[in-house]
């Protein structure tokens, strides 16, 4: 089975961090916002593919990739809780463990 473009793209980028840089720099989608990070692309994993870089997920992921001068944050979501961010009970917007800053 041939992976999608977007899957291949994804591990090379995760992979491609510094684990160091992703044990200490985590933050929530809203403080980046806050911090004057912009949003430059959204994509969608299907779940095949989501499944594929972590076999515990059971929808399809939403890949947010934000950018401030030369750093970069990628903030992940399942595709429900990406659609109901606005009035999600427990806040995905605020939620820190969602996005990795390098």
């Amino acid at each position: 089975m041939r992976a999608s473009a977007r899957l291949l793209f994804t591990i090379a980028f995760v992979h491609g961090m510094d684990a160091a840089a992703l044990a200490g720099s985590r933050a929530s989608l809203a403080d980046l916002l806050g911090q004057g990070y912009e949003v430059k692309a959204t994509s969608t994993l299907s779940l095949a593919d989501s499944k594929a870089l972590n076999d515990v997920n059971t929808t399809p992921t939403v890949l947010v990739t934000l950018q401030k001068g030369p750093l970069i944050a990628v903030c992940t979501f399942g595709a429900p809780f990406w659609e109901l961010i606005g009035t999600a009970k427990n806040d995905p917007l605020h939620t820190p463990e969602r996005c990795d800053v390098s």
